[in-house]
């Protein structure tokens, strides 16, 4: 985004790992943000996901300060 100084950092986790739900960094997000850490997949595409980044709004990815 302009005027974006600093770099950001998230993570992907794809709907269909059964390892999510024990991921201690996942569970660190609060449960009704964590779907902007999720990839879907796209039905009929075979392994092609759909992960979106929103730098600001209602919708904005969840970003790490590491």
């Amino acid at each position: 985004a302009r005027g974006m100084l600093l770099h950001l950092y998230t993570r992907i986790y794809f709907d269909d790992e059964a390892g999510n739900a024990g991921d201690s960094t996942l569970a660190l997000v609060p449960a009704d943000r964590r779907a902007t850490l999720i990839a879907r997949r796209n039905a009929g595409a075979g392994n092609v996901y759909t992960f979106d980044v929103h730098l600001q709004g209602d919708n904005e990815t969840v970003f790490f300060d590491v």
